[in-house]
């Protein structure tokens, strides 16, 4: 009989398993077909502190973001952004005109940092304000700054739903970005 009850009370120690969690690539609506710029990278991609973090953050309770212990991030989630972000651009410029993260820059390329600011869910809306520089070769032209505040309705708070919506939000400012590198001529 002790046994069985030794047995049964190891049986619910067991934890949950795991959930693993990544971004998804938003299709755009259309291929920035007039971009005439010189190849972009994504050089840099800061997230905001507390999202910082390889679990992902439950921020359904107003104000407060809670740690979601079985819910994990693929990667450091700077590193997905910046990845998905490339993705994203590539979908939207014509082909040739990015260069992903991990390969060298080329001279004469437009490199690009991005700081995400802030990422808050309120209701049933995530939104996300984000600022970029982009920086072209030495000697070219000048940088160009830009802030944005995106918005995106969310279908949950879940953290599959959290996921969904940091990907929305980033193909939306693979928009602004494609429409603010398009304005550099090439050299």
């Amino acid at each position: 009989m002790l046994a069985c009850t030794i047995a049964v009370a190891l049986g619910a120690c067991r934890s949950s398993p795991t959930r693993i969690h990544g971004l998804d690539t938003a299709v755009p609506a259309s291929r920035l077909q007039t971009y005439q710029a010189p190849p972009l990278r994504i050089d840099t991609v800061n997230v905001p502190a507390a999202w910082d973090r390889i679990e992902v953050l439950d921020p359904s309770a107003p104000g407060r973001l809670g740690i979601r212990e079985f819910d994990h991030w693929s990667a450091p989630l700077a590193q997905l952004a910046r990845q998905t972000l490339s993705v994203d651009l590539d979908l939207r410029l014509p082909s040739g005109s990015v260069i992903y993260p991990r390969l060298p820059k080329l001279v004469g390329s437009l490199g690009i940092n991005i700081d995400i600011l802030e990422f808050r869910v309120s209701g049933s809306e995530a939104s996300m304000q984000a600022s970029w520089l982009i920086v072209p070769a030495a000697g070219s032209q000048n940088a160009k700054r830009n802030v944005a505040l995106l918005r995106d309705a969310m279908t949950s708070t879940e953290p599959s739903g959290v996921a969904q919506a940091w990907s929305d939000l980033l193909g939306q400012l693979a928009d602004h970005i494609a429409a603010d590198a398009a304005s550099f001529g090439k050299p």
